[in-house]
This record gives C-alpha cells, structure tokens and sequence, in this order.
C-alpha cells in the first residue's frame, strides 16, 4: 500500500500544485493537439465536464483516478467527426487488477487533405495527411472509500507527410468524495512530458490542469438521477476556460445531456443522447461551431465483459 501511496499520490500533488501549463509557452503554441479534445459520446454530450465524472474505461484519457471505480472489465470505443475532415478514434481497455484497475488505451487522430506547397502558388503540389497517436497504460486505485488516485503513462507519435516525432507524457489524477453524499471532486495534470523534434522544430505538448465537480441527485419518481458537473480546464497554450454539464437518466434506460462550454469563440452548446441495455451502452455527443464550420459528433459504444 505504501508503495502505490508513494507512486501515485505524491507525484500527483507535486505535479498538480506547481505544473504551471503556460510556462514554458512559444508563439507557435503545441502539438499533438488532438490531446486536448475530449473523447466519449457522454463527455461530449456534457460540453466536457467530465473530469470528476469518468467512472468507466474513458477515465484513461479524463482522469486515470475515476479506473477505481470499474467494477468489471469494460470495453469502449469512440469515433469522433471533427470540424475540417478531421476524425478520431479512441479505444479503451480497462480491467481490474493489482488492487486497483489497469487501463490500455489507444487514441488516433488524422487530418487528411492537407495542401502541399513548397513556394506561394495558385496550385498546390498534391496533399499529405497527418497523423497523431497515443498509446496508454492507465492505472487507478482506492486509497479509501472517498479517495482515489490515477496514473498514465502515454507513448506519442506525430507523422506530417514524411516527417515524424515521438516522445513520452504522464498524466496523473486525484478523485475525492469528501462528505456522505454523491459529490465529488477530482483534479488532473495531463500530457506532462516532451515530444522529439520534427523537421529541427520542437514540439510543446498541450500541458493540461484540470480541476472538477460533480453532484448527483436522485430522482426516484422517475426511476433516475440527475447528474450535475463543471470543470475548470487550463490549457498551455490557451485562456482559462470552463465547461458545465448535465445528465438526466431515466428508468436506468436513457440519458437526455447538455453541455455550455466557455472561453471559445465558436463553440458553447452541445447537447447529446444515451442508451442502456443491461451490459451495453450506446452515447451520442455533438458540439455546435459557428462560423460555418459545422458540428462535432462523437458516437461511442460502451461493453461490459
């Protein structure tokens, strides 16, 4: 005990209370920003504020702490249609062991399409694509009946046309329930690592802190719960921002969410849908951009073995 203590809890609070996700900040921003879009239909659903809510095989990429709280091993997989033919796919795989839970994850990203120019011109040279990936081994155990810690350990890879880098990142969570009731609270730091040069360029990863919320009230006349959350999000290369979300349920069958996302100019709605069915769970999430740039839609399907 005393050894995972050591490995997860000390780490966590040294990196949660002085990783500083802007220090460190260039003009050009980070890469592998795909690391900042969240995964899973229900996240997506509840404009992100998901931190103090992953409860399931998703907590490898919201918070490693919310593993402790899969019961049975679980299976999830999310597609996800970005703006400007930009798609994702996220696989995660998360079981119980070690007196905790162990998590593997994959999570992809291409961008295709991209033109290719060597010199300003009319006509492009042809297109190249772009290629992200994250491997994760996630692990997440109860210290207690209130508190519970999470690490991860990622290998990330970033292929642009014939140019590629790679590199390591940790993430590192905290999950409380401190009173007798449904509310808890949990803090992430993400990505903290770096990334090989691609091209001599060097590449900032998108050091994430994330601090959140959540409550949940039941609803016996209706046979459900309503579930509220909020998160505080703190991107390197970005302001503060803030999501909130909502997620009604319903004779333990249906899930109807809304999500208001902060601190972007085209993005703020979003709202989504779900489905239970004894071992299984289907969730849609969609985001709402303007400036003509279209939806996101995220579709996730949710197995317990």
């Amino acid at each position: 005990m005393r050894s995972v203590l050591s490995f997860i809890i000390l780490p966590a609070i040294i990196c949660l209370l002085f990783v500083n996700p802007g220090s460190g900040q260039t003009g050009g921003g980070t890469g592998l920003a795909f690391l900042k879009v969240g995964v899973g239909g229900r996240a997506g659903g509840m404009g992100e504020a998901f931190t103090a809510v992953a409860d399931d095989a998703t907590a490898t990429f919201w918070n490693p702490a919310g593993l402790s709280y899969v019961p049975k091993t679980q299976l999830a997989f999310t597609h996800t249609e970005w703006i400007q033919d930009i798609s994702s796919e996220f696989v995660a795989f998360a079981f119980p062991a070690l007196k905790g839970s162990v998590g593997l994850s994959i999570y992809s990203n291409n961008v295709g399409g991209i033109e290719r120019r060597v010199q300003p011109s009319e006509e492009p040279l042809g297109t190249v694509d772009a290629n992200d990936i994250a491997f994760g081994v996630s692990y997440g155990h109860a210290f207690s009946s209130r508190l519970s810690g999470g690490i991860t350990i990622k290998y990330l890879y970033e292929k642009i046309f014939i140019e590629s880098a790679a590199g390591f990142a940790a993430d590192f969570g905290l999950s409380l329930r401190p009173f007798e009731n449904d509310l808890t609270v949990a803090i992430t730091a993400q990505n903290l690592g770096s990334m090989g040069t691609l091209k001599d360029e060097s590449i900032d990863l998108p050091t994430t802190v994330r601090v959140g919320a959540s409550y949940r009230l039941p609803l016996p006349s209706l046979e459900g719960d309503l579930l509220l959350a909020a998160d505080a999000v703190n991107v390197r290369d970005t302001d503060l921002r803030g999501n909130l979300g909502a997620e009604l349920q319903l004779q333990r069958l249906f899930a109807f969410r809304f999500g208001y996302q902060t601190g972007f100019d085209d993005k703020s709605v979003g709202g989504g849908l779900g489905v239970l069915f004894k071992k299984y769970r289907l969730d849609y999430g969609f985001a709402s951009f303007g400036s003509n740039l279209g939806d996101t839609h995220r579709i996730s399907i949710g197995l317990e073995l």
